[in-house]
């Protein structure tokens, strides 16, 4: 009993020196949580298209969460920004990093473009079918422009060939009767939605698929004859309509690391034909048969370029794609007199 009561003695002046700190700590929190706001995921910030699947919502003011909270706007449209895409110079197609997720609307690529009106038009989790069916649904508004299409490596390319997209039925593209025709699928769309976990399984799932994608595996003999399908309907319309269409690849954080690679080459199907940069040989062979102006994005982001868990770009990331848009405006937008 005599020596607790000294135990206790000797810390009473280390829980008194303690508790101010203590105190402020818990505080900080406190006022954190009320002062933080109040954000969404995704799936709230969407809503069902029949054409689609799913649209952005129209003049949204809400924030989300990747490794920390940012805002996010969209106009009339549902797309980022308040210029149409009549107005605009360079229309931006594309997944999550076309919407600017991860960073505040005000650091997101589309208005660090100088002296450029750049419209972005693209939602979370699109695929390329989806975006394709954008370019097409708006091509009255995009003559005479340049359309940069993105295309992330760490998922388009395999969720093109399947009717859903985590809890979403999504379109996709088959094969024709067996035949070598690929068409394009919707008639599945449904409002309804599927239980969908994002867990380990999850991440997993995805570095397997990213890996076979990287390596000559059953995926990539389909998902990139699924590519150039879709590549080149675009590039037919573009032609129509006389603009100029850019393919911008953007790769997966775990192709700019070494250790990214290597658990990449744990994951496939078969690690000997294992290659980091075999999707953008790929593409570019593709853009190259099809006309489309190429971009590997792996030759102008490095892996400082992306947050730290979350697979999106950060801040810098959108200042170089800025940088990456304003030069494709000179050397392939209408002012240029380039021609495919």
């Amino acid at each position: 009993m005599l020596g607790g009561l000294a135990g206790i003695l000797l810390a009473l002046p280390v829980l008194i020196f303690g508790f101010p700190f203590w105190l402020a700590a818990t505080g900080t929190r406190r006022m954190a949580s009320l002062i933080e706001p109040r954000f969404l995921p995704w799936s709230s910030i969407v809503q069902f298209d029949s054409e689609v699947g799913w649209k952005p919502m129209p003049n949204l003011k809400v924030y989300g969460l990747a490794e920390e909270v940012f805002r996010i706007t969209t106009g009339p449209d549902g797309w980022p920004g308040k210029i149409s895409i009549s107005e605009a110079d360079i229309v931006v197609l594309g997944d999550s990093f076309a919407f600017g997720y991860g960073v505040d609307d005000r650091h997101m690529f589309s208005r660090l473009v100088p002296k450029m009106r750049v419209k972005a038009v693209g939602s979370p989790a699109y695929n390329l079918v989806q975006e394709f069916m954008i370019l097409r649904k708006y091509s009255p508004d995009l003559a005479g422009k340049l359309i940069v299409w993105f295309v992330f490596l760490g998922n388009d390319l395999w969720d093109n060939l399947y009717p859903y997209t985590h809890m979403y039925s999504t379109p996709f593209v088959r094969r024709e009767n067996g035949s070598s025709n690929w068409i394009i699928e919707n008639r599945h769309l449904t409002p309804r939605v599927r239980h969908y976990e994002y867990d380990a399984r999850h991440d997993q799932r995805i570095r397997e698929r990213l890996a076979d994608i990287c390596s000559e595996s059953y995926l990539s003999a389909r998902a990139y004859p699924a590519c150039d399908f879709l590549i080149g309907q675009a590039q037919h319309l573009c032609r129509k309509l006389d603009a100029s269409l850019c393919v911008f690849t953007i790769p997966d954080p775990a192709q700019l690391s070494p250790e990214g690679v290597a658990n990449l080459r744990e994951c496939s199907s078969n690690p000997d034909s294992f290659d980091p940069g075999l999707p953008d040989r790929k593409i570019s062979e593709i853009c190259t048969k099809q006309g489309v102006v190429f971009l590997a994005g792996r030759d102008h982001l490095t892996r400082a370029d992306y947050r730290q868990v979350d697979r999106h770009w950060n801040e810098r990331g959108h200042r170089k794609v800025a940088q990456v848009l304003a030069d494709l405006y000179r050397a392939h937008g209408p002012q240029s007199g380039f021609t495919r």
